[in-house]
């Protein structure tokens, strides 16, 4: 029987936790490196462009190789990355209206941006 992670209160008030299992990375440092070598290379064929969808890649590459493992080291779910080229598109040209609008003083936003939007737009969906 597989334990789910739900938050009790007892009679005092004070919450426990059960256990759902554990986070897993399979991401080798093979996929790593083609990650950041296809990225420069795009980066630098556009001219400068690609380093505004990179971090979305980045978050998908990361998300994506994250499994949940149950006690006995058995995956039973991983992280799905919801988020359309067309929403990357529509977001980062957002942000880099901001950023040249602000003298670029809103990009150190745009990763904590990404990081949040990324966030809202990834399932948990079972193997």
């Amino acid at each position: 029987m597989q334990k789910q992670k739900v938050e009790h209160k007892d009679s005092r008030g004070a919450a426990r936790l059960a256990r759902i299992g554990n986070l897993r990375s399979q991401m080798t440092v093979i996929q790593v490196l083609g990650h950041v070598v296809i990225w420069l290379f795009i980066s630098f064929i556009t001219l400068g462009i690609g380093f505004f969808f990179w971090p979305y890649a980045a978050i998908k590459l990361i998300a994506e190789s994250i499994v949940i493992a149950d006690e006995g080291g058995q995956a039973t779910a991983r992280l799905c990355f919801t988020f359309s080229f067309g929403d990357q598109l529509g977001h980062a040209v957002l942000w880099f209206l901001l950023i040249a609008l602000t003298g670029g003083m809103a990009a150190p936003f745009y990763l904590f941006s990404v990081a949040h939007t990324a966030i809202n737009r990834t399932e948990l969906v079972s193997i």
